[in-house]
């Protein structure tokens, strides 16, 4: 028997993400991933200053069309990968189990907020 938990899911404790049922999932089979720097330079000192973004790039091949694309921080992109990264590794393990899947759990780029 499949477990769909659409009405919320649990974030942290004390927290509570709210879906509306009537939303659904977009598919996307391909990202990309792309970085975008802005650099001024002081004509006194002649010192570059710099900051930059990370943008993720959801895309759906069948029908050729980017999904969405989301423009992060530096430090989020960092909790970003180690969501995914945990993520996956924990899909592994649960796809590799004989048992039935426990109630799904999500995980923030908050839950990581000590990687800068």
């Amino acid at each position: 028997m499949a477990r769909f938990h659409n009405q919320a899911m649990t974030i942290m404790p004390e927290q509570q993400l709210n879906v509306n049922p009537l939303d659904r999932p977009v598919f996307a089979d391909e990202m990309g991933v792309s970085i975008r720097i802005k650099a001024v330079k002081d004509d006194k000192s002649g010192k570059v200053e710099k900051e930059g973004v990370v943008g993720i790039m959801f895309i759906d091949s069948i029908k050729k069309q980017l999904i969405g694309e989301f423009i992060v921080n530096k430090s989020t992109a960092k909790n970003f990968a180690k969501v995914l990264e945990d993520s996956v590794a924990k899909m592994e393990k649960e796809l590799a189990s004989k048992e039935m899947p426990k109630q799904p759990e999500v995980k923030t780029t908050g839950d990581f907020s000590n990687i800068r």
